[in-house]
């Protein structure tokens, strides 16, 4: 018999004063609807502020804190937010390997193992994944910004949701599983990956079991509209697909939108989310930018070199700072992710959130070129938008020549997919001088080729950079 009391999870929320703090569709449109700017102000204060005051216990960021010249009590309400200073990824490395197995900045969770905990990782390219814990709070106010997303994107109760994420240690499947069985009444359909179920079978499974939405990487969906090609099914008159919840990347142009909605016949939905703290922002019907999960996170931009916080509508990298995390806190998070911000507004769809931009690339895997910053992912727009590309590419870096004549160079692969034409590498050569503003050399190689480098159709995000120097 255990010696310490089991925190079951049943009993470890208030569950009527949690869906009153964190509404869940419906309950969401009409709440934000009628909350003015200065009660979100007030509620998000509060948040604030107590996350703030449960920092301080947390060792990784009182000795952040105080080696910035913080003392408790002077960080007083949002307008003193800039005081604290930002952290990366890689502080949080860093915390783990000074402080094993989780960190400074979370162990103490799972030493008073007071609440149910989950573990859940992010990265883990090289070496091990980062872990995240999840206490109850964390976990399904994840899935709860998950079931608005699928409710503004035109889901219905009964809705058969296909995911094509596997439940690992990756926690966007466990967050749209949970968000369906949990916060909207949608039916999940854990299908996983195509390295879990195929291709092929994930489209008989949709065709039979009546899929209406899916979850799933754009690049995915791509995949499987060209085993559909294969194999005869016809996504628009075999399949029921009404919406599709993706993670579109760079594509301001919309060609990556556009070829899937054209290809399955039904509406495209950009989302934007990171591990530790969820769903930050969705699109909705009016597809005008995305609504931002305001009372569960405050989300600032900065400059990507300086630090300093930019204006509503100027790019930079997103800090984040949550409004409900506990277990870990999470204030200001430089997430180095590209993005902007816009102001609080009415949407044509009910809800009045602020907005966010899609996405705009990774500052951390930004290559300077001649002097001039180049974002790999940018390069997404121009080759999605050439029917003579597969959409897919790689863009690598490389050092040539030796000693003092040597420099750095970029070579994008770019895949084919009709037959060699001629005129496809000077024309992407061109094109991707503007969109980068320095030349590039570019290699033109055949469909399918680029999969083992970039990841294509397995577990996570697609890779853009491979960095050989």
């Amino acid at each position: 018999m255990t010696s310490r009391p089991i925190p079951y999870y049943w009993s470890s929320i208030d569950w009527p004063r949690f869906v009153e703090d964190y509404p869940p569709p419906p309950l969401f449109t009409g709440t934000m609807a009628s909350r003015s700017d200065d009660e979100l102000r007030d509620l998000q204060e509060r948040r604030f502020l107590a996350r703030v005051q449960e920092a301080w216990e947390v060792p990784f960021y009182r000795d952040r804190w105080s080696a910035a010249g913080l003392e408790p009590g002077d960080v007083r309400g949002l307008e003193d937010i800039a005081r604290i200073p930002t952290f990366t990824s890689e502080d949080l490395k860093a915390s783990i390997a000074d402080e094993p197995p989780f960190g400074s900045h979370q162990n103490f969770a799972l030493k008073a193992m007071a609440t149910p905990l989950k573990i859940q990782s992010s990265g883990g390219t090289s070496g091990l994944p980062r872990p995240t814990l999840f206490d109850p709070v964390s976990w399904e106010v994840q899935a709860i910004q998950f079931a608005r997303a699928f409710v503004a994107q035109g889901a219905e109760v009964g809705d058969i949701l296909q995911i094509t994420l596997t439940n690992s240690l990756a926690n966007t499947a466990w967050c749209s599983s949970t968000a369906a069985l949990n916060w909207c009444g949608l039916v999940p359909l854990t299908t996983g990956s195509g390295a879990v179920t195929p291709s092929v079978r994930q489209l008989e499974l949709a065709r039979e079991w009546g899929t209406a939405g899916w979850v799933a990487f754009g690049e995915y969906m791509k995949i499987l509209a060209e085993t559909a090609v294969r194999e005869g099914i016809d996504l628009t008159t075999d399949l029921r697909t009404r919406f599709i919840h993706t993670y579109l990347g760079v594509d301001e142009e919309g060609h990556l939108r556009k070829l899937l909605s054209e290809a399955w016949g039904a509406e495209v939905f950009d989302n934007y989310g990171t591990h530790e703290v969820g769903l930050l922002g969705f699109e909705c019907a009016a597809h005008d930018g995305l609504h931002v999960n305001d009372d569960t996170a405050i989300l600032e931009v900065a400059d990507r070199d300086t630090g300093d916080i930019l204006d509503v509508g100027r790019p930079g990298n997103l800090v984040v700072t949550s409004l409900h995390r506990s277990v870990p806190p999470v204030i200001r998070y430089d997430l180095k992710d590209l993005m902007r911000t816009g102001h609080r507004e009415t949407c044509g769809c009910g809800l009045r959130t602020s907005k966010l931009s899609g996405f705009l690339g990774r500052s951390d895997e930004m290559v300077k070129l001649r002097a001039t910053s180049v974002y790999p992912r940018s390069a997404q727009d121009v080759v999605a938008g050439d029917a003579r590309t597969t959409g897919e590419f790689l863009c690598v870096v490389e050092t040539v020549g030796e000693g003092l004549a040597s420099r750095e160079r970029m070579r994008v692969q770019i895949e084919r997919a009709t037959p060699a034409d001629q005129d496809l590498q000077a024309d992407m050569a061109r094109l991707l001088h503007a969109a980068f503003g320095v030349a590039v050399d570019v290699e033109i190689v055949p469909p399918g080729s680029l999969a083992p480098q970039t990841g294509l159709g397995g577990e996570g995000k697609v890779k853009r950079l491979l960095d050989l120097r």
